[in-house]
């Protein structure tokens, strides 16, 4: 099976894919989807590569502290009355092989 391509390395953090930030610090970035499924769909991810969740160090703590802080700080903005999730996926769910974080607003839309 070929490996997954991770957008995330390869275009979102190069530059390749312009995306609408909404966080940057050394180590976290936020930024709009760039082909969302819900009205309002944001990614959070770590800038240094990490598989996903369980691939968490106990020296990557800070950096899982930051983007629950960016997911908490982003999500005082948004429609509650709508839904808020914050999602992550792993082994067969997980698209891209890179952590991600999907904060996302109400129901998914059709595409």
């Amino acid at each position: 099976m070929p490996e997954k391509f991770d957008f995330y390395c390869e275009e979102a953090l190069s530059g390749k894919t312009p995306i609408d930030k909404l966080y940057e610090s050394e180590h976290v970035l936020a930024f709009h989807h760039t082909r969302p499924s819900y009205v309002t769909h944001i990614v959070i991810i770590p800038k240094k590569h990490i598989l996903d969740l369980p691939s968490f160090s106990d020296d990557d703590l800070e950096i899982l502290n930051e983007i629950m802080q960016v997911a908490r700080d982003l999500s005082k903005n948004l429609d509650k009355r709508a839904g808020v999730r914050l999602l992550t996926n792993i082994g067969a769910f997980q698209e891209t092989p890179h952590t991600h974080f999907h904060l996302v607003v109400g129901e998914k839309i059709s595409l």
